[in-house]
Formats: structure tokens, sequence, C-alpha cells
């Protein structure tokens, strides 16, 4: 690990700089940020917001250019990929495949980065994140016009995640303009949802609806999809941010949720007078360069997304030994000359090995020969595996084409669903998916049925019960026959 880090993290609001030593920390700095600089974690002023951090690194006497830099995850994608034992020389190619057909957006609007993960059975477990090139060009910009060399780049949520010791739970940051969520499932965190406030000025009365009612509905979804190991009760909430400094509204969310609640410490050394409900994140991004295990938590997903188009370059050999061998040159000339004096002299010494060389030529062109015909040999070789790997890719695609007609019906059902409507349970069966919910009244299932309806996913869609609950809610179930 590197004896000192810095980590810089950028929102809508604010600049968030750390710095760490011998894992302490150090310096710190929170600046808060005039509106219009950065909105919707895409930056609008690249050169007044690097002006900005160039004060705020020469106010805090911070001279490296090296940093790790965190990114919102607001408009970046996470996937957790499964796929089929394949070879490491298919796999790219597999990845890519269901990043196109899983991804909303066109693979050449975003720069991917993924890594293999721990899984069970005979599956290959993938964890894929995706982010805008807009979003990450922008920064990245930013950053080098204020004169920085980013090598690292890393999510929020997932920086949030490595802070957490525990395999399992929930974490929940909230900031003024947005809040993360992040499920932790065996060390894997997904789901991953940052959402936007709709403003700044709103109170806790009205975010905290919000929360609770986006956390509740991430938390059902993750039991609905995994029904043989859900969340249990005792599945701690880890929280930081802004509820760091409201106990009261901590206990009522735990008390509306059934979960208990706890505040997320640092694994870092933290001097007195350190706020860390506001650098979570830069504690999560320092993080990154501590071997698993030790200081951090125990998320497996721990990959560099920062675009190759941006990471340092390697250090050429001929470029290190360019300038050297110049100055080497003048110094050698002398010497030089003197060995090809003495070279002449040995001449013919030299001749009575000349029929050794000769002996050794002639069996080197002997084992040319035998090279040839393993390198045709291997040719054919590779033909024949070429041609089984179509056959097994065409196997596959007839695999997985029930996977992925599932996962887009969940998609649909999912991404169309309205805010004022929670889903309880979800049947898959065949072409036929069965959802039970919970609704304000009959006028908003019906408007989510029209939604369904309207998707063009599914061929008919029921509304199977509709019955009034004692709190005047409204339980449903849609049957839904999908078009196959």
């Amino acid at each position: 690990m590197a004896k000192k880090i810095v980590s810089l993290y950028i929102d809508d609001s604010s600049i968030r700089l750390l710095l760490t030593d011998n894992k302490r920390i150090k310096k710190w700095a929170y600046l808060p940020l005039e509106p219009g600089l950065v909105k919707d974690t895409v930056i609008i002023k690249e050169t007044e917001l690097a002006t900005e951090i160039q004060k705020l690194l020469r106010a805090q006497k911070i001279k490296t250019k090296k940093v790790i830099v965190g990114l919102s995850g607001r408009l970046c994608l996470t996937r957790h990929i499964t796929l089929p034992q394949l070879p490491k020389t298919m796999l790219a190619e597999a990845v890519m495949q269901e990043a196109k057909r899983t991804l909303p957006i066109p693979l050449e609007q975003l720069y991917l980065t993924w890594q293999v993960i721990p899984g069970w059975g005979s599956k290959t477990q993938v964890f894929l994140v995706a982010l805008r090139r807009k979003t990450a060009d922008a920064m990245l910009t930013t950053l080098h016009k204020a004169g920085l060399r980013p090598y690292f780049l890393d999510l929020k949520p997932l920086a949030l995640a490595r802070v957490v010791k525990e395999r399992t739970a929930i974490i929940l940051d909230v900031q003024p303009t947005e809040f993360d969520i992040v499920i932790m499932a065996e060390g894997i965190p997904h789901p991953v949802r940052t959402v936007s406030f709709p403003s700044e000025a709103l109170t806790w009365q009205e975010k905290l609806p919000m929360i609770k009612e986006d956390l509740d509905r991430t938390i059902k979804f993750y039991n609905s999809n995994n029904e043989d190991k859900p969340l249990t009760p005792s599945t701690p909430i880890f929280v930081s941010g802004e509820l760091v400094n409201e106990p009261e509204l901590r206990l009522l969310l735990s008390d509306e949720l059934g979960y208990p609640v706890l505040l997320l410490s640092s694994p870092l050394q933290c001097p007195e007078g350190f706020a860390l409900s506001h650098f979570m994140v830069n504690i999560g991004l320092a993080l990154k360069e501590l071997p698993l295990g030790e200081e951090t938590g125990l998320s497996v997903a721990n990959l560099n997304t920062l675009p190759a188009a941006y990471r340092p370059k390697p250090l050429s050999l001929t470029r290190v030994l360019i300038l050297p061998g110049s100055a080497a040159f003048i110094g050698l000339a002398v010497p030089l000359m003197m060995l090809v004096q003495s070279a002449s002299a040995n001449i013919e010494a030299m001749h009575s090995h000349l029929d050794i060389t000769n002996q050794l030529v002639r069996q080197k062109q002997l084992e040319k020969r035998e090279l040839v015909q393993n390198i045709a040999q291997l040719e054919q070789e590779l033909v024949e595996a070429e041609a089984s790997r179509d056959a097994f890719t065409a196997a596959l695609s007839g695999l997985d084409g029930q996977d992925y007609k599932i996962s887009r019906d969940l998609e649909t059902v999912t991404s169309t669903l309205p805010s004022a409507i929670s889903l309880a349970k979800i049947n898959h069966d065949g072409n036929i998916l069965t959802i039970y919910g919970q609704a304000p009244g009959e006028a908003e299932v019906l408007a989510y049925a029209r939604g369904l309806k309207e998707s063009g996913r599914f061929r008919e869609i029921i509304i199977a019960t509709m019955a009034m609950t004692e709190d005047e809610g409204m339980d449903f179930t849609l049957v839904i026959r999908s078009k196959g």
C-alpha cells in the first residue's frame, strides 16, 4: 500500500478531499460548490471547477498529483451477471453480449468494467459496472485541468460497501441531493441504487418517507428474487451521511422497517474534530489500496473503473534507455575503437570456431522444420477449437433463452411500477407471471396494469383480485401472460 493516499469525491453540492498516511487520517477538507458547476453528477463548468480543486489542494498544502476519485452512482449502472462456465478466451465476449442485452443504454455511450467474483455451483458470476461516457469524460478532463493524475476510479456505493465488515448487510447513505442503497449479500453488492431528491431544500418530514419507501421496495425486491436466502430481521442497516446526526429518525426507520439501524464506523484512525459523516466515501476510496480482510470490509467488488484511455501509460524501456544511451555513446567511442583493433587481431583464431558454428546452424535448421510442422498441427487444432466454440455458442444461446426472457419480464414489471405501489411477491411460471402487491386504491392498480400493457412486452394483463385492507389500501393480484 502506498504510504500516502489522496482521495477526492465530487458531487452536485461539494468537493470532499481526504489525505491518509499509514492508515491515519491526516488532512481533510469539505468545500461547498456554487449551483451550476455540477448538475446531476455531470460537471458543467470544467475550468471553474478545476480552479476550485486547485485552490483546495493549495489550502491543504497537498502537492501530490496522484489521486483516487469517487463518482456518484446516480448515472452509473451495475449488474450481477450469471453465465455458464466458459473458457477464458470466450468470457469477455459473453460478458459484452450480456451487457448489450441487459443494459438500457447503447454500449457505445458507456465505459464497461467487469470482474469475475466468487460464486456457487457450475456458473460463472460476473460483477459489471457501466459508466456513462459523458459523465466520466467531464470528471476526468476536469481533474487533468487541475493538474491531477487519477489512477483509481470507483463508484460511491461500492466505496461505501468496502467499509462494511458484515458479509450480508444493508447500507444507506443520505446526502443533501441524493441517497444510496446497497444490499450486500455474501460480500456481493446487489442491488445498488442511487436516488435523487427532487430538491435539496426538502425537510426531513419530506425526505424520510421517500427513503423508507425506496428502502422497503429494494429489500422486498431482493427477497422476492432470493427466496432461498432472504434478508433476515437481524440483518443490520448501516447508515452514514446526514442520518448520523438524527438518532430519533434512525430509531423510527428501524421500527418501521423491522431491521436494526447502526452507524457506519471508520476502520481508519480519525483525529479529534473529524466530521466522519462527510467523508465516509473518501474513507472507502482510501481502503481500495488496502488488502482485502484487514481494515477493509468484505465486499468482493473491488475493480478499477477508470477507463483504459485515462490510465497512466506504462513506462517504455526505449524511453528509459535512449537518454542514458546517447550520453554514453561518446564515452564508449574510444574503448570501442580499441575493441575493434583487438578483434582484428583475433580473426584467425575465430576461423577455428567456424565449423562448429556451421554445425549448430544445421541443427537449428532441423529444429525449424520440426517447428513448422508443429505450427501446422496447432493451426489445425485451432480450426477445430473454433468450430467447437461456434457450436457451444449456439447451444448456449438456446439454453439461456429462457433465463433472458424471465429477466426481461421482471425488468419490465419493476421499471413500470408506480412509486405509490409496492410489490410483495412475484411468481414466474413459464409464460405466466403472477404479481402480488399493495396500492393506495383501485386507480393506481388500473394505472399500473395499463403501463404494463403499453410496454408491449405482455400479451394479456388480468386483474385477478382487488380487496380493500384495514388501512383503506388495496391488495391486488395481477396475472400476466407473456408473449413468449
